[in-house]
């Protein structure tokens, strides 16, 4: 019943249209990020990075967000397990949700000391979060990407840092990241890859800023309030122009009844 209907992401029109829907009904436009207020924090300004006093010598591997039901948490306990011997190599867990209790029993379970948790952070320093790690890891459960986008991965763009996906090779955002070399996708039906992905950027920190500083500008471009808000503006105006229209042909039509 919709005029028009918004996604946030390729996969998520795929999915859309799969419900038989038209391709001209669906418009993609991302959920964006504020350009003045999410940039990149120095270590020396970053409040995070200060508040736990982290030894910024080690190679972090983040994820900071909502810890439920599309985070493939166990992907990261995998994962954790392989690269066990590379101690410079920590996992940063940051957030909160209904999986984190079990997260983090099954972490100490396994006996795993390279994963630090962290509780939610306030909104205000989430650019000095994403700015406290080396790469971020979004690592997704299978299906999820066809109902969502990881608007986190957009923000740590505009924070110049490099995303590793756990995600479906299949998908619009897996190929994203790869095909513009702006961060790393890999299966999420393999954490021997995630693990693989993790050493190789851990030993190429000249690929982590090239890719980074493409990220930037790719995020600037594509993902950006300045770049979106106006997608939403030329929508409405598309739908007014539309309904103008329809106003002034049912009009006109009306007329042609009375004259016959």
């Amino acid at each position: 019943m919709s005029t028009k209907i918004v996604v946030a992401g390729d996969d998520m029109k795929t999915k859309v249209q799969n419900f038989k829907i038209t391709p001209d009904k669906v418009h993609v436009i991302p959920n964006w990020y504020d350009d003045k207020s999410v940039i990149e924090v120095p270590i020396e300004e970053n409040q995070f990075i200060k508040k736990y006093k982290i030894d910024t010598s080690k190679f972090y591997v983040q994820f900071a967000g909502t810890i439920g039901y599309v985070l493939d948490y166990k992907m990261i306990l995998q994962v954790a397990c392989l690269l066990k011997e590379e101690t410079d190599i920590v996992f940063q867990i940051i957030g909160d949700g209904n999986t984190k209790e079990q997260f983090v029993a099954e972490a100490r379970e396994k006996g795993l000391t390279n994963i630090t948790f962290y509780p939610l952070q306030p909104l205000e320093i989430v650019p000095d979060v994403y700015s406290a790690c080396s790469v971020c890891l979004i690592p997704l459960k299978r299906g999820v990407i066809g109902t969502g986008f990881p608007s986190k991965s957009t923000l740590l763009m505009a924070c110049r840092r490099v995303v590793l996906n756990s995600v479906e090779e299949t998908s619009d955002y897996y190929e994203m990241f790869n095909k513009n070399d702006i961060g790393v996708s890999v299966s999420n039906s393999s954490p021997e890859k995630v693990a693989e992905a993790i050493k190789y950027l851990y030993t190429n920190p000249q690929r982590i800023n090239e890719m980074a500083e493409k990220a930037k500008v790719y995020g600037e471009k594509h993902f950006s309030r300045k770049v979106n808000t106006i997608k939403f503006i030329d929508l409405f105006k598309e739908i007014n122009s539309t309904k103008v229209k329809n106003k002034l042909e049912s009009t006109i039509n009306l007329k042609s009844i009375k004259k016959g």
